[in-house]
C-alpha cells in the first residue's frame, strides 16, 4: 500500500522510517527494553562515571575532611549524566512522535535551504497515529517517570549538600 502513493519525501525523512531507525538505534533503544534492563543501563552509565565525581569533588578543601557530604555531594554532581541521558532520550522519542501526529511532513530535498512541506495521505496519518499511540507514547510515559523518579531521589540530597558560605 506504501509503494502506491506517490511521496516527494525522501525515504530516510518518513516518520515511520525515522521511527523505526530510532527504535534500532544503539542509544535510543534503551527505553524500549523492559524497565529492569532500561534501568540498569542508566544506573551502569552513573555508576562508570561516578568516581570520577568522586575524585573532581575530592580536591574541594571545605568538604575534603567530611567524607559523607564529599560522598553527598559526588553522587548529586553524577546525576547530571543520567538526567542528561533522560533528557536526550526523551527529546528524541519526543521528536518522533510529534512527526508521526503531525498531518504534514516537514522534509529537506537535498539540503538545508530548501525545506518543504507536504500532506500526509490519510492511510499514512491513520498508521502513524497507531504507531504513534501504541509504540512510542509508552516509551515517552517510561522516560517521563524515570526523569521524576531520579528527580526525587536527589531532591533530599540537594537540601544535605548545600554549603553555607
Amino acid at each position: 500500500m506504501e509503494d502506491t502513493i506517490f511521496s516527494p519525501v525522501p525515504k530516510e525523512q518518513i516518520p515511520l522510517k525515522e521511527f523505526i531507525e530510532l527504535k534500532k538505534s544503539v542509544f535510543f533503544s534503551w527505553p524500549t527494553s523492559d524497565l529492569y534492563t532500561f534501568y540498569k543501563k542508566i544506573i551502569v552509565a552513573w555508576v562508570s562515571i561516578f568516581p570520577l565525581f568522586l575524585l573532581i569533588t575530592s580536591g574541594s578543601y571545605s568538604i575534603k575532611e567530611n567524607i559523607i557530604k564529599l560522598i553527598s555531594i559526588s553522587f548529586l554532581a553524577s546525576t547530571i549524566i543520567p538526567f542528561t541521558i533522560l533528557i536526550r532520550l526523551y527529546l528524541g522519542w519526543g521528536y518522533i512522535y510529534k512527526r508521526l501526529l503531525s498531518s504534514y511532513i516537514a522534509y529537506e530535498e537535498s539540503d538545508w535551504h530548501d525545506g518543504q512541506i507536504w500532506k500526509k495521505p490519510e492511510s499514512w496519518k491513520v498508521r502513524d497515529n497507531l504507531v504513534a499511540s501504541k509504540e512510542v507514547l509508552p516509551i515517552i510515559s517510561k522516560l517521563q517517570k524515570s526523569i521524576i523518579i531520579l528527580l526525587i531521589t536527589i531532591l533530599p540530597l540537594i537540601n544535605f549538600t548545600t554549603f553555607k558560605l
